[in-house]
């Protein structure tokens, strides 16, 4: 479209919809920034699942983990001139460190701690000093054999001392189980910034993923959420935890509820309850949710499983998965680990209690994330790694096993945010300043059907100065994203072009 043509569309000629007031931007990145945030379309869409494929030689690869998760948090990680997370608070990252067995690392039992090591280093390019980033476990102060000694040795991170380690109680007023409990310090402060990196492993729980690894943010003996009602803190439990329990597990049991006719029926429902008490504590806290995924593990989450001599079997599989909904990002996790998540009783049990809206995976959308950005990707395009778990044995079941059989699931809402969408659309997210790089545009579209389409920007002279898309999509939510090294500051103008539709929405740009 020649320049006139442009011109003549903006002032309201064969244009579909002049959207709203300019939405303005500062094309630099902000000198003194005063806030943290993630990438703007991650934050829009907390019903999202995001999926980075990493490129690691091999499970023993320090350098190519560290590299793959630093490369990510300069993507992800985003410095704010607007509203977000002070740049004062505490940054504490919780990994998955249950093993005081010194065998961490000769298996895949802990979160590797150089892809740790990447998002941390991620953190201090972004202005965030080592002295308020914590890696913590509430199982024990410090753990050898791991690697996290060393990583905060050389990270300068928190790890085994006593700074900010002040446990903190949290009352549970509607809890099931809990009346109270405690965590370890600084999860659950009023400034602290929660990031959850669990394993991709098999458990005795399914895959032990983010909501899982939150347990341990409690300290012991709250912790132990599969032991039952303890004597020794029995104050803080709900005067009639273990019959309400009890009845829910009946219920469910009634109702079919997966596997819970087995043996350990009656003590997963126990486990599953406390941690969707404590779940609905920690969530305010925790802003990002993650899967490491560079080597999985099979078998009983520590050092048995189903290969030889009894030991789990370690898959190069190369995925970190994140986003902001840990159960999103579990279900998505259970698929990728070869099982059918309507077969575990946490999911549902979830969506029973108004912690979770999904539990159908192919309802949940995802987005590779790749060096442009995210792309929206069908989940049954991806590999699976079947990983074996002990979960809830069947009857003449081995004990490591798949939960992979046919789930039918209730007709669910989309959650793509595409429900009832006829015309395309488009809203700007607004700039994203990555801790390291140029700071950009970010658009988000959205399409109600497969077609090419086209998103330019262009300045108040009709020039185009940008092609953020351009060619076939498919139907859903989409993102591009434009460097803001414009001519000058002024009024641009955003464009989709979309099976007929015109639509134009002005940005002002600030230098």
């Amino acid at each position: 479209m020649d320049r006139r043509s442009f011109l003549k569309s903006v002032a309201g000629c064969g244009v579909a919809s002049l959207a709203g007031p300019a939405v303005t931007l500062l094309a630099r990145h902000p000198s003194a920034p005063a806030w943290f945030g993630l990438h703007p379309f991650i934050e829009a869409h907390p019903e999202a699942v995001f999926i980075r494929r990493t490129s690691v030689a091999s499970k023993d690869d320090s350098e190519g983990k560290r590299r793959e998760a630093l490369v990510l948090a300069k993507q992800i990680f985003s410095l704010r001139d607007t509203p977000g997370i002070p740049l004062t608070n505490k940054f504490a990252f919780k990994p998955n460190l249950t093993s005081a067995k010194g065998s961490g690392l000769a298996h895949a039992i802990v979160t590797d701690p150089y892809v740790v090591e990447g998002f941390v280093e991620g953190l201090k390019l972004g202005t965030i000093p080592a002295g308020q980033i914590y890696l913590r476990e509430g199982l024990s102060v410090s753990q050898q054999g791991t690697g996290y000694v060393e990583l905060a040795q050389r990270s300068g991170a928190h790890y085994g001392d006593a700074e900010s380690r002040t446990p903190t109680v949290k009352e549970c007023p509607d809890g099931v189980v809990f009346r109270r409990t405690k965590y370890l310090g600084p999860f659950n402060y009023p400034d602290s910034y929660l990031i959850n990196i669990s394993k991709f492993k098999a458990h005795s729980m399914g895959l032990t993923l983010c909501v899982k690894n939150l347990q341990g943010t409690n300290m012991p003996p709250y912790i132990r959420f599969c032991g039952g009602i303890q004597n020794v803190i029995a104050q803080d439990f709900q005067p009639d935890a273990q019959t309400h329990v009890d009845d829910l597990y009946e219920k469910h049991r009634r109702a079919g509820m997966p596997r819970w006719h087995t043996e350990r029926g009656a003590w997963m429902e126990m486990w599953i309850q406390r941690t969707l008490d404590h779940y609905s504590l920690i969530k305010p806290s925790v802003g990002l949710n993650m899967i490491e995924g560079i080597y999985a593990q099979n078998g009983d989450g520590f050092d048995g499983g189903p290969g030889s001599d009894g030991a789990p079997e370690i898959f190069l599989t190369n995925l970190l998965i994140f986003g902001k909904d840990a159960f999103r990002v579990d279900i998505v996790g259970h698929w990728l680990g070869g099982h059918e998540p309507g077969n575990f009783g946490l999911f549902h049990v979830a969506r029973e209690r108004g912690l979770s809206t999904a539990l159908n995976p192919l309802n949940i959308p995802v987005y590779l994330w790749e060096d442009k950005g995210p792309k929206l990707t069908p989940l049954e395009q991806l590999s699976r790694t079947p990983l074996k778990t002990p979960y809830l044995e069947k009857s003449g079941e081995s004990r490591f096993h798949m939960c992979d059989e046919p789930f039918a699931y209730a007709p669910e809402t989309s959650s793509s945010s595409m429900s009832r969408l006829e015309a395309p659309r488009f809203r700007v997210l607004g700039r994203n300043n990555p801790v390291q790089g140029e700071s950009s545009l970010v658009v988000e579209y959205s399409l109600p059907a497969d077609g090419s389409l086209s998103l330019d920007l262009y300045d108040a002279f009709g020039e185009r100065v940008a092609i953020m898309a351009d060619g076939w999509r498919s139907k859903g939510v989409h993102m591009a994203s434009s460097n803001l090294r414009l001519k000058s500051s002024g009024t641009y103008f955003c464009r989709l072009r979309n099976a007929g539709v015109d639509r134009v929405r002005p940005v002002s740009v600030v230098s």
